[in-house]
């Protein structure tokens, strides 16, 4: 089993939390459940944390988990602090296959979907 996770900033906002819970669901609609477990989590100021979703996914079965930072541009938080978040579990289950995907600014495409929106 593999897990996808979406990881976002966090915000004080529920509204700002509540795009992204919906952007996880509208993924798992999309997909065979039996294959992909869809999670969110958030960096800071929300929760649940990378880490508590990642301890999820393990607990669910997941062999395999890719973290998607939900980030426009690769500041720090996407070079930096993602990464050390998915080392912390690395750490706990050396066992499992831990991946940090490309951040959403640098995905194929992302230019057809600016210029989709004019």
């Amino acid at each position: 089993m593999q897990a996808l996770i979406i990881v976002a900033h966090g915000s004080k906002l529920k509204s700002s939390n509540d795009e992204i819970k919906n952007i996880a669901l509208k993924i798992k609609e999309n997909i065979e459940e039996d294959k992909l477990l869809v999670f969110y989590s958030f960096l800071e100021l929300s929760e649940p944390s990378i880490f508590q979703s990642g301890e999820e996914a393990v607990k669910s079965g997941c062999k395999t988990i890719k973290f998607f930072p939900y980030f426009l541009a690769a500041g720090k938080h996407v070079k930096v602090d993602i990464p050390n978040e998915i080392d912390k579990l690395k750490n706990k289950f050396p066992e499992i296959n831990f991946t940090l995907l490309p951040h959403i600014g640098a995905c194929k495409g992302m230019e057809k979907l600016i210029l989709g929106n004019i």
